[in-house]
C-alpha cells in the first residue's frame, strides 16, 4: 500500500473528526452526577505530576492570554438591582448629610458590592473616567498643574444635588470598591488603597502588586474577596504567589481525585480593605476557560470548562463502529488505558487505526474511511454531554476561606449570572455544544452544600446558545438565540424536578434581563443591529408576552459589555443604558416603553446614578445633571 495515502487516509478520518468536536470544548472524566471529592498537594513533585497528566489537551495556555498583569475585573452581562433603590456601595460611614437617596452600582447580590467605575459613600461620587489606567507616582504634581484625564478618579460632592462640585482627585484610576473609609482601586496590575475619610483630601494607604489574572472582585460584611487566576508552566511548583507577599504552599491547593486537564491555579484570597493585608488564602486547580465567579452571602463559586479530549473521545466513537475489526478494538482498548494526555492519546489512536488501513486495498480504504468519519459524527452528537463538562468549585467566605465542594455539570456557562444560590440550592443554566451548530441549552439545580446534581431542564433552544439568564427566586428567564430570540421561562420551585413552563419566539436577541415590577422583565440587545428593549409580560408564566418594545437609532450600547453600565430609578419609574455616543432614559411603568430623554454627552455616557431627583450621567468629559421631574438639563461639570 502507498504510505502516504494511508496517512493521508488517517489524518482525513481523525481530522475530520476534530472538526466535528471543535464545537466541543471538555470532556466529563467522571460520567455521572457524584460529587467529586477533592484533595490537596503533598508537595511541588506531586502537583507537577498532577499537571502534567492532565495537561489541557492540547499543551499548556501559559503564554498568550495568561498576561501576568492583566487588567480585567471580569465584566459579565445583567444582573439584579440590589440595592438600586437607594443607600450607598457601603462607603464612608454616617458622614452624608446631603442626599436622601443616592443610586449605586447594579450587582448581581444584595449586600455582595462589585467593583465599577462609580462608587458614592451617600454624600460623594468617585468617578473613574479611564477604568483601565496605570497609576501614576506619588506625590502630586507641584503648583499649578492639574493630573491629566488618564490616571484620575474624581471625587465630586453632590451634597447639593442640583449644584455638584468637584472636590479632590486620587492619582490612580480603574474599577473600584468602597468599603467604609477605604477606596479600593483595581490598576492593570494590582490594587491601590485610598483612606477616604476626608474625600477632599484622599490618602495613599497601601499598595499591592498581582501576578496573575484578576478574574473576580467582590465586597461584603466588610472585606473584599479577590479570585486570581495564576498558569501553570510545563513544571509546575509552589507555593504559588498570586501577589506580592502572598503565597499558596501546595496543602493550600486543591484538586479532583481525578485526573482533571490544568492549564491555572486559581486563588480565593480575603483582603482587609483598610490595611491591604491578605487575611486569608485558598488555592484550587482548572482550566482557564469559561471561568465565572457567583458570590452569595456565604459562598464563593468558581467554575473552569474542560478542554475537549480529542483521543478519548474518537477512541470511544470507534470502538462503537461496525467496520473495526475486533483485533484492532482490543488495541484501541489497551491504547485507553494508558495514561496519556489528550494529545499522546490521538496520536496512538491515529497509528492504530493507520497500521489496519495500512493492509487494506484503496477501494476498501475509501469506504471505510467514510463511515468512520460519519460513525465518529453521530457518536459524538449523541453524546455532547459528555464531552462538554464544566467543574464548580465552591469556596465558603467569613470566618476565613474553605474549599468545600467540587461539582460538575454538562455545558459551559455564558456568565456568572448563569449561576445563582437560592433556598439551598445552587442553579446553574448552559449551553452544551453540538455537532454541526445543533446546540442545547439546560439548566441543572445542585445541592448548594455537596455540589451534588439534584434535577434538570434539558434541551431548551436546540441548534441555539445562551444569551442572558436571569434568575427571580424560584423563577429563571433565559434567552437564546441563533435566528431568533426565544424567551424561555422555567419554574425551579421543585429543585428535583425543574419545568420549562412557557416559551416566546421574537425577532432580535436580549443580552440583559432585569425584572422591573412582578408582571414584568425588560430585555436589552440587538435587533437588526440597532439597540433594542423589550418589556415582556410574564404574569402567565405558560404563555409570556411582549407587552411593548423600541428599537433606537444607536447602534450599540455599553450595557452588552457591562451589567454595570445599566440604571433603574424605580421612584421615577425609569432606566438609563448609554447607546452609541449618547444616554437614554426610557419609562417602563404600565406595561409600556417611552423615551423620556436622549443625552448628549462629552464622549460616550458611561453611567448614570440618581441623587434625589436628580439623574447623573456620566461621560468621559464629566457629568450631565438632569431634573427628573422634567427631564432638564441643569447643570454640566467639567472633568477636563
Amino acid at each position: 500500500m502507498d504510505r502516504t495515502l494511508a496517512v493521508g487516509i488517517v489524518a482525513v478520518v481523525l481530522l475530520g473528526a476534530m472538526a466535528i468536536g471543535a464545537a466541543f470544548v471538555v470532556t466529563d472524566p467522571l460520567g455521572g452526577d457524584d460529587v467529586e471529592e477533592m484533595e490537596t498537594f503533598e508537595d511541588s513533585e506531586s502537583f507537577a505530576s498532577y499537571v502534567q497528566r492532565g495537561s489541557a489537551g492540547g499543551g499548556f495556555a501559559g503564554g498568550a492570554g495568561a498576561r501576568a498583569g492583566a487588567a480585567d475585573v471580569e465584566t459579565e452581562t445583567a444582573s439584579a438591582d440590589a440595592g438600586g433603590d437607594g443607600g450607598s456601595d457601603g462607603g464612608a460611614g454616617g458622614q452624608s448629610t446631603g442626599p436622601s437617596r443616592v443610586g449605586t452600582t447594579n450587582v448581581q447580590v444584595e449586600g455582595v458590592d462589585e467593583p465599577d467605575l462609580v462608587k458614592t459613600d451617600g454624600s460623594h461620587f468617585y468617578y473613574a473616567p479611564h477604568g483601565q489606567s496605570f497609576p501614576r507616582p506619588e506625590p502630586e504634581p507641584a503648583g499649578d498643574e492639574r493630573p491629566g484625564r488618564r490616571g484620575t478618579t474624581h471625587v465630586v460632592d453632590v451634597s447639593e444635588p442640583a449644584d455638584p462640585a468637584l472636590v479632590g482627585e486620587i492619582n490612580a484610576s480603574g474599577r473600584q470598591l468602597l468599603v467604609d473609609d477605604t477606596l479600593v482601586v483595581f490598576t492593570h496590575d494590582g490594587l491601590v488603597g485610598y483612606d477616604v475619610s476626608d474625600p477632599s483630601d484622599p490618602t495613599r494607604e497601601w499598595e499591592r502588586e498581582r501576578n496573575g489574572t484578576l478574574v473576580a472582585a467582590r465586597a461584603t460584611s466588610g472585606q473584599v474577596y479577590l479570585v486570581v487566576q495564576v498558569p501553570v508552566t510545563r513544571s509546575p511548583e509552589c507555593p504559588v504567589e498570586p501577589m506580592d507577599d502572598t503565597s499558596v504552599a501546595c496543602g493550600d491547593i486543591y484538586h479532583p481525585r481525578e485526573s482533571v486537564p490544568v492549564d491555572g491555579t486559581y486563588v480565593a484570597m480575603s483582603l482587609d480593605p483598610e490595611r491591604g493585608a491578605v487575611t486569608d488564602s485558598v488555592g484550587f486547580v482548572g482550566t482557564r476557560r469559561n471561568t465565572a465567579v457567583y458570590v452569595s452571602g456565604e459562598s464563593l463559586y468558581v467554575t473552569y470548562t474542560e478542554p475537549f479530549d480529542s483521543g478519548e473521545a474518537y477512541t470511544e466513537a470507534l470502538l462503537t463502529s461496525g467496520d473495526v475489526p475486533e483485533h484492532v478494538k482490543d488495541r484501541l482498548r489497551e491504547v485507553n488505558s494508558y495514561d496519556l494526555s489528550s494529545r499522546a492519546h490521538l496520536i496512538e489512536t491515529g497509528a492504530t487505526l493507520e497500521n489496519w488501513l495500512d493492509t487494506l486495498n484503496r477501494t476498501e480504504r475509501e469506504r471505510v474511511s467514510r463511515n468512520l468519519s460519519t460513525d465518529i459524527e453521530t457518536y459524538i452528537g449523541n453524546n455532547s454531554r459528555n464531552f462538554t463538562t464544566t467543574g464548580i468549585v465552591r469556596v465558603s467566605i467569613g470566618d476565613g476561606l474553605a474549599v468545600e465542594a467540587h461539582g460538575t455539570v454538562p455545558g459551559r456557562p455564558l456568565n456568572q449570572f448563569s449561576l445563582d444560590e437560592y433556598d439551598g440550592h445552587l442553579r446553574i443554566a448552559t449551553t452544551v455544544p453540538g455537532a454541526g451548530g445543533d446546540s442545547e441549552n439546560d439548566l441543572y439545580t445542585l445541592d448548594a452544600d455537596s455540589l451534588d446534581r439534584v434535577g434538570s431542564v434539558q434541551g431548551m433552544g436546540e441548534e441555539q446558545q445562551i444569551f442572558a439568564v436571569r434568575y427571580v427566586e424560584d423563577t429563571a428567564y433565559l434567552v437564546t438565540f441563533r435566528r431568533v430570540d426565544p424567551f424561555h421561562v422555567v419554574d425551579l420551585s421543585d429543585p428535583a424536578d425543574p419545568v420549562e413552563q412557557g416559551v416566546l419566539e421574537l425577532p432580535g436577541f436580549s443580552s440583559y434581563l432585569h425584572p422591573v415590577d412582578d408582571d414584568h422583565v425588560l430585555g436589552i440587545g440587538e435587533e437588526d443591529g440597532q439597540v433594542k428593549a423589550v418589556l415582556f409580560d410574564v404574569s402567565d408564566p405558560a404563555n409570556p408576552a411582549v407587552a411593548d418594545d423600541r428599537i433606537l437609532e444607536e447602534r450599540w450600547s455599553a450595557v452588552s459589555e457591562s451589567h454595570h453600565a445599566f440604571t433603574i430609578d424605580r421612584r421615577h419609574g425609569v432606566f438609563f443604558l448609554p447607546a452609541g455616543e449618547s444616554g437614554v432614559v426610557m419609562d417602563h411603568t404600565n406595561g409600556s416603553l417611552s423615551v423620556e430623554a436622549s443625552i448628549a454627552t462629552e464622549g460616550p455616557a458611561q453611567r448614570a446614578r440618581y441623587v434625589d431627583d436628580y439623574l447623573y450621567v456620566f461621560a468621559d468629559g464629566g457629568i450631565t445633571v438632569l431634573n427628573e421631574t422634567t427631564w432638564e438639563e441643569t447643570t454640566r461639570l467639567d472633568l477636563g
